[in-house]
C-alpha cells in the first residue's frame, strides 16, 4: 500500500469530525429543540479530529523527537495541499474547541463563528480528498470526483456517527428528525453513484488506472469492495433508512400515529437505527481504506 491503514483513519476521522460539526450547525437552524443531537455533534468534532490528527502524527513518526516536520507543514508554502490543509484543519480545530466549550455552558455561538465554521467543515472534509486527488503518481486518486465523493461520505458519517450516539444518549433524540433522515438517504444514494462513476472514468485513465480498478471490482479487493464497502456499508443502510421513512411515514397518514410520532413512542425502533448509523460508519472507513489499498505509484519522468 502507498499509504497505510492509519492515514485511512486520519482520513475518516477528520471527515466525520466534518459531518458531526455540519449536522450539529443544521439541527440547530431547522430544529432548535433538538438540544441533545446539537450537543452530540458539537462535543464529537473536536475529539474525532485530534484523534485523526494523532494518527497523522503517528504515521509521519513526528513528534517531541521530530517537531521540525510540524514546523515545515506550516512552512512550505506556496502550492502544497498538505500545507493548505494543516491551515485549514487548524482553523477548524480551534472553531470546534470554542463551539464545544459554548455549548458545555449553554451558551449559543455567534452567528458568524457558526458560518465560518460551517466553511472549514466543508473545506476539511474536501480536503481529506484533495490530499490524494492531487497526487498525480497516483492514477486512482488523481480524479476530480474524489474530492466530492469524500465530501459526501463525510457528511453521511458524520449525521450517522452523531446520530448513533445522541441515540444511544436517547433513544427519542431523532425521533422527530425526518427531514434529516431523508438527506441522509439521499447523501448515500449519492455516494453510491459518485462511487460508480468514479470507478468507470478512472478505468479508463491509463493502464495502471484499469489494473488498480480491477483489483477493487475483480481482484485482491474485490471481496472487500462487494461485500464490505458496496453490500455492508451502502445497500444494507440504505434498506434500513428507507424501512425507516416508510415507517415514519406511515405513522403520519393517521391520527394516532401522528400522536405517537409527536410523543417520541412512534420512533423507529432503537436497534435499528443503531445497525444502520453502524454499518453506514463501516462503509466510510472502508471507503477510504480500500482507495488507499488500491493505489499503485507509476513514474512520471
Amino acid at each position: 500500500m502507498v499509504w497505510g491503514s492509519i492515514i485511512a483513519w486520519y482520513l475518516f476521522l477528520a471527515g466525520v469530525s466534518a459531518g458531526a460539526y455540519c449536522t450539529a450547525v443544521w439541527v440547530g437552524w431547522k430544529f432548535p429543540q433538538a438540544v441533545t443531537i446539537q450537543r452530540t455533534g458539537y462535543y464529537l468534532a473536536p475529539p474525532l479530529l485530534a484523534a485523526g490528527l494523532l494518527l497523522l502524527v503517528i504515521d509521519a513518526e513526528a513528534g517531541l523527537f521530530h517537531p521540525w516536520r510540524f514546523l515545515y507543514l506550516f512552512t512550505n508554502v506556496p502550492g502544497s495541499m498538505m500545507t493548505d490543509g494543516t491551515y485549514i484543519i487548524s482553523i477548524f480545530m480551534l472553531i470546534t474547541l470554542y463551539q464545544a466549550y459554548l455549548t458545555f455552558q449553554g451558551k449559543k455561538a455567534p452567528g458568524w463563528m457558526t458560518g465560518v465554521g460551517l466553511l472549514f467543515a466543508f473545506g476539511t472534509a474536501a480536503y481529506t480528498g484533495l490530499l490524494l486527488g492531487v497526487v498525480k503518481a497516483v492514477p486512482l486518486w488523481n480524479t476530480s470526483i474524489l474530492p466530492v465523493l469524500f465530501t459526501v461520505s463525510a457528511l453521511s458519517t458524520g449525521i450517522a456517527m452523531t446520530v448513533l450516539l445522541a441515540t444511544l444518549t436517547d433513544q427519542n433524540a431523532c425521533s422527530q428528525l425526518i427531514s434529516l433522515k431523508k438527506i441522509h438517504f439521499g447523501l448515500m444514494i449519492l455516494e453510491g453513484l459518485l462511487i460508480f462513476i468514479m470507478v468507470y472514468i478512472t478505468s479508463s485513465a491509463n493502464e495502471t488506472a484499469f489494473q488498480s480498478v480491477m483489483s477493487l471490482l475483480t481482484g485482491e479487493w474485490s471481496l472487500w469492495f462487494w461485500i464490505g464497502l458496496i453490500v455492508v456499508g451502502l445497500l444494507i443502510p440504505l434498506l434500513l433508512e428507507g424501512l425507516e421513512l416508510f415507517h415514519s411515514r406511515s405513522l403520519q397518514v393517521t391520527p394516532a400515529g401522528v400522536e405517537a410520532t409527536a410523543s417520541g413512542t412512534g420512533s423507529s425502533p432503537f436497534a435499528l437505527t443503531i445497525a444502520t448509523e453502524g454499518f453506514v460508519l463501516i462503509g466510510g472507513y472502508l471507503l477510504r481504506f480500500l482507495l488507499l489499498a488500491a493505489g499503485t505509484f507509476v513514474t512520471l519522468f
